[in-house]
Formats: structure tokens, sequence, C-alpha cells
């Protein structure tokens, strides 16, 4: 079975990585450096809840679901993801998986990450812990049969981890970019990588499973090629074109057919969704 850390890559950035070699006919904002980013789009008390699909033989399966919780803490946003099988799964391929995330409120910069993965026989974690004043990040990863690995790394500057990335891009105003324009953002993820993502459409009308017809931007950003993925492959985002700029449905082809992360539940909202006239 497809496993459910890699469908949730799908939706927080987990498999971003050093961007392909590739020509496109409009500009590349290259400036990474978006130390300060002013949040106008989520708040505490906002969880939103998707469904995720594995595609087998053209047939969508559920196969779990993911929970996304904004917590606000004073002066830091504290997030947490809950990733975890679906029960008709749990008797065959039992997932709890678990990410967190602390985030300075001023810069949306994070201040620590962790990640729990217990996917069948499969367990680590780790936890990366920031300095981003002194551009480092002091780091731990463990298993339950292997002695704990500590390292510290040198940072460029302005870095995300895994969650934070995709609370900076929701605050992106994608009105200063014209279609096929591409920006960049940096993430550590064991290292630092580098993202481009390129702006395909803006203000589209999309269906969503369970939702409706909604208004949508369609946001392309690069996934690390591999295992799993192919090289210059590219995951399709469809964001709400409103104040909220919700990930709605994602959708990524992988190397053994594709898998894809529909909104099935949300609260806490800063503003209402925009459906589509």
């Amino acid at each position: 079975m497809m496993r459910i850390s890699l469908i949730l890559a799908s939706i927080i950035g987990l498999s971003f990585a050093e961007p392909a070699r590739q020509e496109y006919a409009n500009t590349i904002d290259y400036n990474y450096n978006y130390c300060e980013t002013e949040n106008f789009t989520w708040q505490g008390g906002e969880e939103i809840t998707y469904t995720l699909y594995y595609q087998l033989n053209f047939i969508w399966i559920p196969a779990g679901e993911a929970t996304f919780k904004v917590k606000d803490m004073g002066d830091r946003y504290f997030i947490s993801i809950d990733g975890k099988t679906i029960s008709a799964f749990e008797w065959f391929y039992e997932v709890n998986d678990r990410y967190e995330s602390v985030i300075d409120k001023k810069t949306l910069l994070p201040l620590s990450f962790s990640r729990d993965i217990q996917e069948g026989k499969y367990v680590w974690w780790d936890q990366f812990n920031f300095d981003q004043k002194k551009n480092v990040v002091h780091a731990s990863k463990g298993w339950p049969d292997k002695p704990t690995k500590y390292y510290t790394a040198d940072l460029s500057g302005c870095m995300h981890d895994m969650i934070s990335i995709v609370y900076n891009i929701r605050n992106v105003d994608f009105n200063q970019y014209k279609t096929g324009d591409q920006f960049g953002v940096k993430v550590f993820v064991e290292e630092e990588y580098p993202l481009q993502v390129e702006v395909r459409e803006k203000n589209i009308e999309q269906k969503i499973r369970g939702l409706g017809r909604m208004k949508t931007t369609l946001i392309r950003p690069e996934v690390v090629s591999g295992h799993f993925f192919d090289e210059d492959t590219r995951m399709d985002i469809y964001m709400s074109a409103d104040g909220n700029r919700i990930p709605l449905m994602i959708e990524s082809p992988v190397s053994v057919g594709k898998v894809k992360a529909v909104l099935t539940g949300y609260k806490g909202l800063k503003y209402p969704l925009a459906i589509a006239d």
C-alpha cells in the first residue's frame, strides 16, 4: 500500500527539492528572502481536514485523512498535522503520523519542527530547532532500534520547514505575478533545498469533490525526483481564490500512479470560502 506520508507530501511539501534545470517563457522571481511575511490569510483556531487518495488502475481509493490545526500562542503559532489511515484500512496497514511546527508570529519563520512517523513497522522521528538569527539548525533523528543521530547545519537565511512553507505561501500575493511566472522559497528537510513555485492559472473555476465549483488559483511547486517522483514532476495545487488561500485539492503523479488530497472539512476560517457563481 502507498505510504500515507507520501500522500501527505503532496500537502505539506515533504517532497520539495532542488529545482530542475528548465527554461520558462515568463519570468522567475529568485528572491528567496521572505524573512518577514505578514499573515493576513489564516488565524488561530483554524482547522482543515483532507481526505487522501491513491489512484490504482484509474480508480481513486480513499486511503487516509490529514487534519491541520493552528493554535495561537501569543507571540507564536503552534501548528500540528495528524495523518492516519481510514478505518477500512487500519486492519491492514495502520498509520499514525504527527507533524508539529512552532512559528514566529512576526516573521512566520519556524522556531522548531518535529515529525513522528508510525506506519506499520516503519517508525522514526526527527526534530529541527532553528536559530534564524544565526542561520543554523540543530537537528536530531531517531529510530527504535538505532542510536539517535545528532547534527548541525548552516542555513542561508530565511529558512522554512515543511509546515511553515505552506502557511507562508498562503500569504503570497499572486496578483503580483503573471500566469507562468515563478517565485522562490526555501525549505529545510534534513538539508536545505530551494523551491520554485509556478503561478499556473489565476481566478479559474475548479470542481472540488464535496464542495462544488470553487474559485481557485492553480500553482505548481516542484517536487524531488527519485524513488517516488520522476524528474521534472510538478504537483498541481488548487488554492481558494479568496482571503483564506486554502489548498482545496492537490494532485501529483508518482512513479506508480497518482496521489490526491481533497479538502473535506474546515472550521475557524478567517474568511468565507469563495464559491463560484
